[in-house]
């Protein structure tokens, strides 16, 4: 057996990882019935077959984004060359270089919900035809001036990132349910493989393509081929390199939307979905603002801080280039193209170690180490200008280790969220994060000039790195405090947690407006009720007290049928219950400390980690048998919990 994992405090175990896998073995066999039958075999072979095809479907989408991503890079760099009209507009260069995180920003968000309420497969097929579509528009892009072409292709990659947002919220949630069920001690790896490490490489095909393209069409021009009266160098044909890039892309998008077809939610979500009926109410709501808050700054901001440096340096990394080195457009492609082989070593090394040393401790290394090589950068930057090649090594070095914030941001969101409300915070936290990268990227020429009087300098480059180290510096303090550890810990457990504080909360709201005698047929027709949260605030500013609190009662009925109550004893019970909930992070532990005491915040942890399988003679799917959706017979998980706690396992989470 392995020494038991902790994650706040040395004395308090969280979780042992092979007792834990004994509890997700047992959940896994409970769920399809029992494994001593020739059906259940059949039943968990296909069930796996179903998480490899998601896996390779994951690969393949991630591929895709990460081609989106770039290809529009180079191309920036591109228009600047040889479009006068791009070259002498800020607002162009930031609208194309922002289009696709404003479409990210709203398929993020929107395919959050779609992804939590209609399903994960079903959102990741709209997404694959958004790409598709914004990609047919990206190749026939015109305009009866440049401008006009422009605003086109401005158009044409937002409707890409509508797409490309939803393959966030769609699919890392998926495929992180399903490393659940293939091994909870290695699922960080697992995934930034899937997803970070196959983005990456997306990210180098559209160089290595453009390369091609640019060699046959542009070969020779540079940002000083241009004559005042804006001739392009003769012999350069633009549209072909960036029609091509953009069509190009097509092929992968049909082939990954094929793949869209055979894949499938994640058991985890089914189950979920079972149970609450693909219904969000106020308990939600409530217990997002009153336990994520903390935890939300640190998937958020974090997130924000992220893309903030990563999209303006990105792509405006060409321009740059071109400007320190003074080489053309070919030869800029391909230093970027050695770049990106050389940063695909960043994601893969740490996959190695972010379960190892936690998403918390990656990620505060990593920002460390930004924070540190970005004062050192900024310190030399005039020096290293002078030295091309030594400019670029020391780029390329320092880079590297981004990932070691990439990662444990991507990661976090989609741990530390239970199944329930999963895909629509992630897309929040992603989509609020992209907030950062519009920003940063809207901003970045307007500072560059700013900086530099109205010239872009390498004087004013050198200001935005301190203002970046001071940026990278706030996302370490920031990780430290706010990030939480959710490494080597089961996501079911986190859903039974989750769960159990919607039932406490139920209770306590129906008895404090005073609904405790309520009978079985009651609760059977609260379940239908058709009451939401925006209901009830046109009743509190339109109708009489009388009427508000009348809703408000029917509101708590509805909830409790929600939450799979069976009669009013145990309504009485649960309302009586106290609440506890850690959300890992290290501000609350301290905060707690200082209010609580060691000894008694302690004991706050421990009966936190217990609040998913304490006080609970059923489980919600047991409550859920009685209504009559399933078989009253069936075992169900938590019955799995109860057989290992008689073996003398505890199911810690």
């Amino acid at each position: 057996m392995t020494e038991p994992i902790t994650d706040i405090a040395p004395d308090i175990v969280y979780r042992n990882s092979q007792e834990a896998e004994g509890v997700e073995s047992a959940e896994i066999s409970v769920q399809d019935g029992g494994s001593n039958t020739v059906g259940d075999k059949d039943n968990k072979g296909s069930r796996m077959s179903s998480i490899k095809f998601n896996a390779l479907g994951t690969a393949l989408g991630f591929l895709v984004n990460g081609y989106m991503y770039q290809v529009g890079s180079l191309l920036l760099t591109l228009y600047e060359d040889v479009y006068p009209t791009v070259y002498n507009s800020s607002t162009l260069q930031s609208a194309l270089s922002t289009a696709v995180l404003y479409g990210v920003l709203f398929g993020l968000i929107g395919f959050g919900f779609i992804a939590d309420i209609v399903g994960r497969k079903a959102g990741l097929i709209m997404c694959s035809s958004l790409v598709i579509l914004g990609s047919v528009l990206s190749v026939a892009a015109n305009g009866t001036s440049t401008d006009g072409m422009m605003w086109m292709i401005i158009v044409s990659r937002a409707i890409v990132g509508l797409g490309m947002g939803g393959e966030y919220t769609c699919n890392v949630p998926n495929v992180m349910e399903d490393s659940e069920d293939v091994n909870v001690n290695t699922r960080g790896r697992r995934v930034s493989l899937l997803v970070m490490f196959m983005e990456v490489v997306g990210n180098n095909t559209p160089t290595v393509i453009q390369l091609i393209l640019i060699a046959a069409a542009c070969r020779n021009v540079t940002l000083d081929s241009r004559s005042s009266t804006g001739v392009r160098l003769p012999g350069c044909h633009p549209q072909v390199v960036w029609r091509l890039s953009y069509g190009l892309g097509l092929i992968p998008c049909v082939i990954v939307l094929l793949f869209r077809m055979r894949m499938s939610d994640s058991s985890m979500y089914q189950s979920d979905a079972k149970l609450r009926k693909k219904f969000y109410d106020g308990l939600d709501l409530f217990v997002i603002l009153r336990h994520f808050t903390s935890r939300a700054v640190g998937t958020v901001v974090m997130w924000l801080i992220v893309d903030w440096i990563n999209y303006s340096q990105g792509n405006f990394s060409g321009v740059i280039l071109e400007k320190v080195t003074g080489v053309s457009l070919f030869k800029t492609a391909w230093i970027g193209l050695v770049q990106g082989v050389i940063f695909q070593s960043g994601p893969f090394i740490a996959s190695l170690v972010v379960d190892r040393l936690g998403r918390r401790n990656t990620e505060i290394l990593g920002w460390a180490w930004l924070a540190s090589t970005q004062l050192i950068n900024a310190g030399i930057y005039i020096i290293l200008s002078h030295h091309p090649v030594g400019f670029i090594v020391w780029q390329t070095f320092v880079f590297i280790f981004q990932y070691f914030v990439f990662i444990p941001v991507y990661l976090i969101p989609a741990e530390v969220y239970p199944t329930r409300i999963r895909a629509t915070m992630y897309g929040w936290s992603s989509g609020l994060g992209k907030v950062g990268g519009i920003l940063g990227t809207t901003l970045f020429p307007y500072m560059w000039k700013g900086f530099g009087h109205g010239v872009e300098s390498l004087d004013a480059l050198r200001d935005i790195q301190w203002f970046y180290a001071g940026l990278e510096y706030l996302g370490l303090i920031l990780a430290v405090l706010f990030v939480p550890e959710y490494s080597k810990t089961s996501l079911r457990g986190e859903d039974r947690r989750y769960n159990e504080l919607r039932r406490r909360y139920a209770a306590k709201f129906a008895k404090s407006l005073g609904v405790s005698n309520i009978s079985d047929a009651e609760l059977r027709e609260a379940s239908n009720s058709s009451l939401s949260l925006y209901k009830l605030l046109k009743l509190k500013i339109r109708s009489s007290k009388e009427t508000y609190l009348h809703a408000k009662q029917e509101y708590a009925k509805m909830l409790l049928a929600r939450c799979y109550f069976q009669n009013s004893e145990e309504v009485e019970r649960y309302a009586e219950l106290p609440i506890y909930y850690d959300d890992r992070t290290l501000i609350t532990k301290w905060i707690r400390q200082w209010k609580m005491g060691r000894e008694e915040a302690a004991r706050y942890i421990e009966n936190a980690e217990k609040l998913g399988w304490e006080d609970n003679s059923q489980s919600s799917e047991e409550r859920m048998n009685k209504n009559g959706s399933r078989k009253d017979d069936e075992m169900t998980i938590d019955n799995a919990v109860a057989v290992l706690n008689s073996e003398g396992k505890k199911p810690s989470y």
